[in-house]
């Protein structure tokens, strides 16, 4: 997986296990997001769509339905351009995929991209221990599932931080700055 500027657009190249990859996971975020929030698997639906913000403040039963639509709207308008990266990454050139994005496009896959690292760890229940689960022996030990779901987090985790750094401000050094303090 590389990330490269081509003028003002963020260009993102993957092999073809990279993209086949990508593809099935991009398969799976627009299922997810056709699903409207009160249907969604309880797990997932905490981590896309919690209600504790609108709790604290204060808000109606009435307001929050409103913000959940909302977040809901806002998830769906995603789905043309999920689908069209989708179709992209089916149709290799050379053996690699390029999508191309500009940099509204590239806070849709972001936001999309960690929606999907959120869902799959609520749904496997996977925490910052197993995040943090590098050791081949302590990542044997969890479940076949957890393995799938931790190797797909770090892969799309991989693809923002290769995002972060072309993106203006350069979020990505934002992490090594703090580090460094």
């Amino acid at each position: 997986m590389r990330a490269a500027l081509n003028e003002k657009n963020l260009v993102l190249t993957f092999d073809l296990l990279e993209s086949s990859l990508l593809r099935h996971l991009f398969q799976q975020i627009i299922a997810n997001y056709q699903i409207k929030p009160e249907q969604l698997d309880p797990k997932a639906a905490s981590a896309w769509y919690s209600t504790k913000g609108c709790q604290a403040a204060g808000m109606s039963r009435e307001e929050t339905r409103d913000w959940l639509e909302t977040l809901y709207g806002y998830k769906s308008a995603s789905l043309s351009h999920l689908r069209n990266w989708s179709g992209v990454l089916e149709s290799p050139n050379q053996g690699h995929c390029h999508i191309q994005l500009t940099l509204a496009e590239a806070s849709i896959l972001l936001t999309a991209v960690n929606d999907h690292r959120l869902w799959l760890a609520a749904k496997h229940d996977i925490g910052q221990k197993e995040m943090d689960a590098c050791a081949l022996p302590t990542f044997n030990t969890l479940e076949a599932s957890q393995q799938i779901a931790l190797s797909e987090i770090s892969f799309l985790a991989g693809l923002i931080e290769r995002m972060l750094r072309f993106l203006p401000g350069n979020p990505a050094d934002w992490m090594e700055t703090l580090e460094l303090e």
